[in-house]
């Protein structure tokens, strides 16, 4: 029997405001801290949960203060896991993102939109799901790479 560790959660909520989105950032590399993930890995782990911490915020309650966003960071055995909820509008038609623009010209980079696409590009794994009024962005990151 694999001897594993068991999980450990961190549950951090804010309330829907852009300004408090660095308090989560800063916990999540406090968490990657604790975990076997190289130290300049810490920082794609935080650009993804204020990704979707800023989603939530602008789009799900259209930067209306007042609402909670909730954020549940999970150590796992194997892999560090990140779960942002929110009760506001729910994304439709949740799908890969795609984006198309000449990285060679500058002015043909978008200016926004680009958060789930940097998440579905630095996670493993990511899916959303709406129930009961609660939208979830759950996403994660293996220690060490599946082999091919």
């Amino acid at each position: 029997m694999i001897n594993k560790k068991p999980s450990k959660t961190l549950y951090l909520s804010i309330e829907s405001r852009l300004c408090d989105v660095a308090l989560v950032g800063h916990a999540v590399r406090g968490v990657c801290a604790c975990s076997p993930l190289k130290e300049e890995i810490y920082g794609e782990m935080e650009v993804c949960v204020v990704e979707a911490l800023n989603n939530a915020i602008t789009h799900a309650y259209r930067r209306q203060e007042g609402y909670r966003v909730d954020t549940a960071v999970t150590l796992h055995h194997d892999r560090i896991s990140f779960e942002v909820s929110d009760e506001g509008t729910a994304i439709e038609d949740f799908a890969p993102r795609s984006l198309e623009f000449d990285p060679e010209v500058i002015g043909s980079i978008p200016e926004n939109g680009m958060g789930l696409f940097i998440i579905e590009t630095l996670m493993d794994e990511v899916n959303y799901r709406s129930h009961n009024g609660r939208n979830t962005l759950s996403f994660c990151r293996y220690f060490t790479q599946p082999q091919a």
